[in-house]
């Protein structure tokens, strides 16, 4: 079945930073893929990210983020790097439970009128841990874990169909 929603984890999956929350203002732009806030904590966006997010875009997919972040930092470190635009549903919450927040985003897209199966879902996270509940909860779910099944971001649109 084709996949018609693509949902990232942010932090070890997006960009390099294992934890966003705990960046301080103020975050200084060092270039469009980099960050540093006020303690010198620095965050790049992996290499063909942005690229990626964009052919999505273009092939109609719909983009979902989830991750353990705090919300508003999820949003503004999202908005300083100009990868907010790119996201349908945004659920970033205080807590790990990743198939929690895949169920907020697909509700989410069903209130809106877009009725998406289990089997037109990718998830790509950095951490094959949360694979399970997901598969448990959610049904079959596409899981793909950054690093290990894929080692760049490109190869996601290989894995479309």
């Amino acid at each position: 079945m084709k996949i018609k929603v693509v949902i990232f984890d942010a932090d070890k999956t997006l960009w390099d930073h294992y934890n966003i929350s705990e960046f301080e203002d103020p975050i200084k732009i060092i270039n469009k893929n980099e960050i540093e806030d006020a303690k010198g904590r620095k965050l790049k966006v992996f290499p063909d990210v942005r690229e990626t997010l964009e052919e999505l875009k273009k092939k109609g997919i719909i983009l979902g983020l989830a991750t353990w972040n705090y919300p508003d930092k999820t949003q503004k470190i999202l908005q300083i790097l100009d990868l907010y635009k790119y996201f349908d549903v945004i659920v970033s919450r205080d807590f790990p439970y990743k198939f929690i927040m895949i169920n907020e985003i697909l509700s989410e897209l069903r209130n809106k009128g877009i009725k998406i199966k289990p089997e037109e879902t990718m998830f790509i996270d950095d951490r094959r841990s949360h694979f399970g509940n997901v598969w448990l909860y959610l049904g079959n779910i596409k899981c793909v874990e950054m690093w290990k099944d894929i080692k760049c971001h490109s190869e996601i649109l290989h894995m479309l169909d």
